[in-house]
């Protein structure tokens, strides 16, 4: 019985790691896109001359662009 009992633990283990690895890559992908959508905008904005041109580089900037 207690091999049983280590074999549950390191499966529970494993399948805990695998879960928090799958939801950080999927949490990356996201805020990847969100700064990427941002700066989309901001170029729409500049070109519908919302914005200046300045405007457009300090943003860009602040997102180490």
């Amino acid at each position: 019985m207690p091999v049983e009992l280590i074999v549950r633990f390191v499966v529970t283990i494993i399948i805990f790691i695998i879960i928090i690895i799958i939801l950080s890559k999927f949490r990356a992908k996201n805020s990847q896109t969100k700064a990427d959508d941002s700066l989309e905008v901001m170029k729409r904005r500049l070109e519908n001359e919302e914005i200046t041109e300045e405007d457009f580089k300090e943003a860009k900037r602040r997102r180490g662009k």
